[in-house]
């Protein structure tokens, strides 16, 4: 912690040594409370059940110091990386806009190369903990954050290959408990979905032989979690660009993974009577437009509760009006205009 924040502010003081002292530990969510100092023992900040709780008044006065920290110090950001790292982390931590700050711990991560590769690999992997503490928070700007989803993707891109920053299990990982557990906190997030859309087409550290083995793991991982979730269209958009267009070189595994998802969604929105427009806009978009042997049993059935769906719903209720359509759009594609 730096030696300014005593002379500053008790605030900044506890917070930075808050978000320092779980560097890295594991899981921490973060909320900002409204006057609510009298629920905590300090008045000023604490960490219960793995959440950091802060009151919003005791935040901004701390961003206030840690702004004035941090342009003092700025200058010099090679000898001055903790007192940029600690007014930094204050400073996203109340906007997760501020390009600047976020700018200056990029520089810092890029000072540490020149650094014996324990340090790097200390900072590195505090800088992947401190984001996903971010992204992964239940605070929405935190977690759609355009600024701090592109943070992560630069560290992981110009880091990925020092020893020691990704784990064993980190694809996993990456997946589990950074995005999916953004997008479980704030449903159609677009710029955790954006992120995982780059990851999958760059796949930094993952060599071409294991690419295909991944596809196949993230593709069945996003089918359980999107049937968990039947009203989320980006996940459900999400695996139907994965389907479509990144699964597996080899297309006899491409036509598997399709046709099963096509069938097990299928079976399980009918078993349930599920009327999700995400789902069934998912399944118009794997099964509606093609014309593949491999496919066509399963595409006949979509179609036949399509026509169920046409007939039985209310009239010119969104179900009703989406099978019509569906039904007409198939019928262009099967039968397109004869051109002179």
């Amino acid at each position: 912690m730096a030696d300014e924040a005593s002379r500053f502010s008790p605030e900044y003081e506890a917070v930075v040594g808050l978000v320092n002292s779980r560097l890295s530990t594991g899981p921490l969510d973060v909320q900002i409370l409204p006057d609510a100092g009298f629920m905590l023992s300090s008045g000023l900040a604490e960490v219960v059940n793995n959440t950091l709780g802060v009151p919003k008044a005791v935040l901004a006065k701390a961003f206030i110091v840690a702004r004035r920290i941090f342009f003092e110090h700025l200058d010099n950001l090679t000898e001055n990386a903790d007192v940029i790292l600690d007014s930094t982390s204050i400073m996203l931590l109340f906007d997760p806009e501020h390009i600047t700050a976020a700018n200056a711990r990029k520089k810092i991560c890029l000072a540490y190369r020149s650094r014996p590769l324990t340090e790097q690999t200390k900072r590195l992997t505090d800088e992947l903990w401190f984001t996903k503490f971010l992204v992964t928070s239940k605070l929405k700007r935190h977690n759609k954050s355009p600024t701090l989803w592109y943070h992560r993707k630069w560290l992981m891109k110009n880091f990925h290959s020092v020893v020691g920053v990704l784990g064993r299990n980190w694809v996993q990982y990456e997946i589990e408990e950074v995005v999916l557990i953004s997008a479980e906190h704030h449903p159609k997030n677009y710029y955790a979905w954006d992120y995982m859309r780059w990851w999958i087409k760059s796949r930094p550290g993952l060599g071409p032989n294991e690419r295909p083995a991944i596809n196949r793991q993230v593709t069945q991982l996003m089918q359980r979690w999107c049937m968990h979730h039947t009203s989320d269209s980006s996940g459900w958009s999400f695996l139907a660009w994965l389907l479509l267009r990144h699964t597996d070189p080899d297309f006899r595994v491409r036509q598997h993974l399709q046709s099963s998802a096509g069938e097990e969604v299928l079976n399980f929105a009918a078993r349930l009577n599920l009327k999700n427009m995400s789902l069934w806009k998912f399944l118009h978009e794997i099964l509606g437009f093609t014309n593949e042997a491999f496919i066509l049993d399963i595409r006949f059935e979509y179609m036949r509760q399509l026509s169920d769906m046409s007939s039985s719903e209310p009239q010119g209720s969104e179900m009703q009006v989406f099978a019509a359509n569906s039904l007409l759009a198939i019928g262009a594609f099967e039968n397109p205009p004869e051109c002179d």
